[in-house]
């Protein structure tokens, strides 16, 4: 079962360069305090979108976007999607955009020849993922997060890495420097200026944002330090 359980028909910003319809997925291997989409934790069935409706739907609308996003949730937990995307391929021969927290690799492998783009979610460093509800110890979410950055650098899908700067996680300019190492040469990094309403957890709802000026300064010494310049602040301003 692929639990679809949410559908935008038209986003002008969430696959960079094209107009796109986005399809939500339910299910996710992570319990992150600063989440806003909580909602999609748990698969609810009578909120499922029937997959026989996907197809004439995209086909419908296929004259008004270039794209379709499957965002989450998180996607990557269902083998299911692979068949999807390939139909869609074939259907309409739209571009496809994945997000994912990339902690599945064996999906990212199968997925990468049918998407044009991904956008991985990277936390913070593996020792600190145990607070986000992680089921993986350290060591292994170390070398899923390897393995997925390594797919990503030796294919030709366009890549974006976004690091929610929650401090609780993100508290130390040491620790976003020891995270570049997860993070392929090619990918723009965008560190994501953390916004506390409709935060998964209270204590994440009660915290506070870095400042653009922070994170402006973080980019700055990362870029020094790493000696990358795809690195970028993406804030959001409520």
């Amino acid at each position: 079962m692929l639990p679809i359980t949410g559908y935008l028909p038209t986003s002008l910003v969430d696959f960079p360069g094209k107009i796109a319809s986005i399809y939500f997925v339910a299910g996710c291997n992570l319990r992150c305090p600063f989440c806003h989409n909580s909602s999609l934790f748990e698969i609810k069935k009578e909120s499922l979108i029937s997959r026989e409706t996907i197809i004439p739907e995209i086909k419908r609308r296929s004259k008004f976007i270039d794209g379709i996003v499957f965002s989450g949730g998180e996607p990557s937990l269902y083998d299911d999607l692979i068949d999807l995307m390939k139909e869609i391929r074939n259907e309409t021969g739209l571009a496809i955009k994945l997000d994912s927290n990339g902690l599945r690799p064996e999906f990212i492998k199968k997925a990468l020849p049918l998407i044009s783009y991904i956008a991985i979610d990277i936390k913070t460093t593996p020792d600190k993922y145990a607070e986000l509800g992680s089921p993986y110890p350290a060591a292994e979410v170390e070398r899923l997060m390897k393995t997925t950055a390594e797919l990503i650098e030796k294919s030709e899908v366009a890549a974006e890495y976004r690091t929610t700067m929650y401090p609780p996680i993100v508290e130390s300019h040491e620790r976003l420097y020891h995270l570049a190492e997860f993070v392929p040469a090619k990918a723009n990094w965008f560190l994501q200026r953390f916004v506390s309403d409709h935060a998964y957890l209270p204590a994440a709802q009660a915290s506070t944002s870095y400042s653009i000026e922070q994170l402006e300064r973080m980019v700055t010494e990362l870029r020094n330090e790493t000696h990358r310049d795809k690195i970028f602040v993406r804030a959001y301003i409520h």
